[in-house]
């Protein structure tokens, strides 16, 4: 049971990280609104964030516990994974420097954010490589 959990939850929380992605989307275009898609993106992102982690970590476990047959760290799955983590981080970081202004932050955080949503793509694909 616990070997098709990460799968499933991996699946909704690309979903969510898609529909944060389009959020901040329509935030850098929107004229009207922009103050309550401000928050809904910021507030979905910060959950978004800390799902992908649990996921990463979930991921690790069922590989550990469950999949024998796979090398923790050999697969291409693993190494989206993690670098998803790394891409998410830095666009929360950004977010915190956006916050306070940081004009920098506002040239990186998109992209950040554009990369991970692609990334994500890969990652599901070599995750269904790797389902049972």
């Amino acid at each position: 049971m616990l070997i098709y959990l990460h799968p499933l939850a991996g699946i909704a929380t690309l979903a969510l990280l898609l529909y944060v992605g389009l959020l901040g989307l329509q935030l850098r275009q929107a004229k009207r609104d922009r103050a309550a898609l401000g928050q809904r993106h910021a507030r979905l992102a910060n959950v978004v964030y800390w799902a992908v982690l649990a996921s990463w970590v979930g991921g690790v476990a069922t590989t550990a516990l469950d999949r024998r047959d796979l090398g923790i760290a050999a697969s291409l799955h693993f190494r989206s994974g993690t670098l998803l983590v790394l891409l998410l981080s830095g666009s929360a970081l950004t977010a915190r420097a956006l916050r306070r202004g940081n004009r920098e932050a506002r040239e990186w955080h998109p992209w950040l954010g554009v990369a991970a949503v692609l990334l994500a793509a890969l990652h599901l694909v070599a995750g269904l490589r790797l389902t049972p």
